[in-house]
């Protein structure tokens, strides 16, 4: 019997390792947790930045967010939000990032953070269209002391309070698309609001709202985080820095906005 042992154990090693082999091939695979989701607040209702299109969040702001939750390497989850409550809902941790068109302005870096400016914009004039012969310079408009609609709780809001006389009377209302009903029905004689969002409406409306494309302002859209997050803020930028050097911010943000000229 002992003759034989230098036989019999490379035939035992050799079962051994195969079963080991099949062993470890069979285990099941440990995942890891999983990443939390990226909660990106939106107000769905601005286009050509942000809007629902067939039931679905569009615009150029979708696409980046849809973009940027694959570059983080987390799942996308759209918040959706009433336009005052998008600060609030980031401070409160219900969302991670505003990506809603909005500007950054001093008074909103009171209470967040925004990332690097992706967009120049600035507020512009829409009209209906048998006005545009008597209004053709901001000044002509100031002059005839128009009715004025500004969407509630945007700079254009903002900038018609502080700017426009006193004498003007101004309408809020909570959306561009209650504004165009508005101007429509004669119940306000002009909208001060975004460019993207005054050129996409009155392409919409060519025959009945027309805009003056001579700004009043210039306005950076950026997107904000909360104050308390440097290091997401950081790697936020990092994608957007990243963005700009390969084309990839010029490319999403042509196409939707493809007359735009500011990119840089």
């Amino acid at each position: 019997m002992v003759r034989y042992v230098g036989r019999i154990a490379p035939f035992v090693l050799l079962a051994s390792f195969f079963i080991g082999c099949a062993t470890v091939k069979d285990a099941p695979l440990v995942e890891g947790p999983k990443p939390n989701p990226l909660l990106v607040g939106v107000t769905p209702d601005s286009p050509p930045m942000i809007f629902r299109l067939n039931g679905e969040i569009s615009g150029a702001e979708a696409d980046m967010a849809r973009r940027l939750a694959k570059e983080l390497g987390r799942p996308l989850e759209f918040v959706d939000l009433g336009w005052e409550q998008e600060i609030p809902a980031l401070l409160e941790g219900k969302t991670d990032i505003i990506m809603s068109g909005m500007t950054i302005t001093d008074a909103r870096k009171v209470r967040i953070n925004f990332t690097y400016p992706y967009l120049k914009s600035g507020l512009v004039i829409a009209m209906r269209a048998g006005d545009a012969s008597k209004y053709t310079s901001v000044k002509s408009i100031l002059d005839d002391f128009p009715t004025t609609g500004v969407i509630k709780g945007t700079t254009g809001e903002a900038y018609v309070r502080k700017n426009f006389p006193p004498a003007i009377r101004i309408v809020a209302v909570p959306n561009i698309k209650d504004a165009v009903l508005e101007l429509r029905q004669r119940r306000i004689d002009i909208i001060v609001h975004d460019a993207p969002a005054i050129v996409w409406i009155v392409s919409e409306n060519e025959a009945e709202i027309k805009g003056l494309w001579e700004p009043l302002n210039e306005e950076d859209l950026g997107w904000g985080v909360r104050r308390d997050d440097e290091e997401f803020l950081d790697r936020v930028n990092t994608v957007l820095r990243n963005w700009k050097k390969d084309g990839t911010l010029k490319e999403i943000l042509l196409k939707w906005l493809p007359y735009w000229k500011n990119f840089d």
